[in-house]
């Protein structure tokens, strides 16, 4: 029986930035998804800054940044008849401009199927094996671990599997899910959905402008229309009613050439379609993250509709949390309850993120001004102003349970570069007598002027954060500094 720390199953966006925050910390892990290679649909079109931030920690932001790069003017989410049609709504993404003052990472405009591959190939290089084309068959776990079966979908040769831990990564349909007979409650199969994903140069239709997403409605067809940086690829999303007796094969490659004709506004364009994929837009929530030793991350907990880049974001973010602490309780560090602390904190995250998504798909956010009592947090607020614990959505200020303000170095680094594999200290004042209190807690001294104002401590304060960026405690007291520590990594206090 082979053995690794953590089997993750899923090798889609949300599985493979697990095996790589994982293998980053030092934790043996490993990747299997029944497919047998990275999907070329692009799926999700955009990573927030939270998201890009958490890329950052490890890595991978300059990789992830150079792919974005060809997408760097791609901001404008528009309404038109056509590409060569009337345009009827028009507004723009955050710039960077809007960004600076709150992060250190941009939006990642590249798709899914461009990040996907610079996940596996890092995981990889940080240790983590990926295996494509292998299954899940079975699993049972008891209090020490986790026994697997798993079956390769080439020769149908079996392996077990022995880990000490599972992540469910594996989607909306999650056997994992499944199979805890964990249920998703929310509302599922909004509509039906068919991707087309189709090669045409449309430089000539785009001119200047260069769309993250434009929905196109006119008296041939309605959807949704995105293009890949060398303008000659995209996709087109339909919909279609099965209570209308429709389905997916009522899309024919033939006519989804000359629906791709018709958004555009080119009648006689030469467009080849490359693949056609049909998917349901859901809004639902799992009502457990886990049982025991298995977890579960990203769609198979989450669905969320399609806006904002909220979905692949939310489903990093996971990954990420449950890593750190995963790692901190396989070595030692940190006691059990730790671990139950991941639902605890990214279920009410994951539930309000898929209630806000649904309601900018229902008011109709992102392609017209939305009714001032749809009840909407703009999206930076949304990204960054989350709160572990009681409390409003607001922007960081260092308040414990919240993302960790971004405050420039003056060196081209931010605060947030300070956060590593440990629970550090930060403080304007002599580090000396924190050192003291906890003499193997990185201290470290931030000379950036306005560092206390932003985390909302005094000159002599100090401020806990987590290796995930969010404080975990504030105060100008060293000695209440053991037992805060204690309380992050659930060991006793004093």
């Amino acid at each position: 029986m082979n053995e690794t720390e953590v089997l993750i199953v899923g090798g889609g966006v949300v599985g493979l930035s697990a095996a790589a925050f994982l293998a980053w910390h030092g934790v043996s892990c490993r990747v299997v998804e029944r497919r047998a290679d990275l999907s070329i649909h692009p799926r999700a079109r955009g990573f927030n800054p939270r998201a890009v931030e958490l890329l950052r920690q490890v890595g991978l932001e300059p990789a992830v940044l150079e792919a974005s790069k060809g997408f760097a003017g791609h901001t404008m989410r528009a309404r038109v008849e056509s590409l060569t049609g009337k345009e009827m709504f028009r507004a723009d993404l955050p710039t960077a401009t809007d960004l600076d003052r709150l992060s250190p990472s941009p939006w990642a405009l590249c798709s899914q199927d461009r990040l996907e591959p610079l996940l596996r190939e890092h995981a990889v290089e940080l240790g983590a094996r990926v295996d494509f084309g292998v299954e899940l068959s079975a699993f049972e776990q008891d209090g020490d671990g986790v026994t697997a079966t798993v079956r390769s979908r080439a020769d149908g040769s079996a392996e077990r599997i022995r880990a000490r831990y599972l992540i469910g990564a594996d989607g909306v349909r999650s056997r994992v899910r499944q199979r805890l007979g964990i249920e998703l409650k929310g509302t599922p199969a909004l509509l039906r959905q068919l991707s087309i994903v189709f090669k045409a140069d449309l430089r000539e239709y785009l001119g200047e402008r260069r769309f993250a997403i434009c929905q196109v409605v006119n008296d041939t067809v309605e959807g949704l229309l995105v293009h890949d940086d060398t303008l000659t690829q995209g996709t087109f999303y339909i919909q279609y009613d099965p209570a209308k007796g429709q389905s997916s094969a009522d899309y024919p490659w033939p006519r989804c050439v000359q629906l791709v004709r018709a958004a555009i506004g080119a009648p006689g364009l030469p467009v080849r379609i490359l693949d056609t994929q049909s998917w349901e837009l859901s809004a639902l929530s799992a009502t457990r993250y886990g049982e025991g030793r298995v977890f579960l991350a990203g769609d198979a907990v989450h669905v969320m509709p399609p806006v904002g880049g909220f979905g692949a974001s939310t489903g990093i973010q996971d990954a990420h949390n449950l890593a750190w602490k995963l790692a901190h309780v396989l070595r030692g560090k940190a006691g059990p309850e730790l671990l139950d602390t991941y639902e605890a904190e990214r279920a009410p995250v994951g539930e309000f993120t898929v209630e806000q998504c649904l309601r900018r798909v229902t008011s109709g956010t992102g392609f017209g001004r939305p009714p001032a009592d749809a009840g909407l947090l703009d999206d930076l607020t949304l990204t960054l102003g989350f709160r572990y614990g009681e409390g409003e959505y607001a922007e960081p200020t260092g308040e414990p349970g919240t993302r960790a303000p971004h405050v420039p170095l003056g060196d081209g680094r931010s605060t947030l570069d300070l956060f590593g594999r440990e629970p550090c200290l930060l403080t304007a004042s002599s580090g000396e007598r924190w050192r003291a209190a906890v003499p193997d807690l990185e201290v470290h001294v931030v000379r950036a002027p306005e560092w206390a104002a932003r985390y909302g401590v005094e000159r002599d304060g100090a401020v806990l954060v987590r290796p995930d960026g969010i404080v975990a405690w504030r105060g100008s007291s060293p000695e209440e500094l053991p037992d805060a520590l204690a309380r992050v990594l659930c060991r006793a206090t004093r």
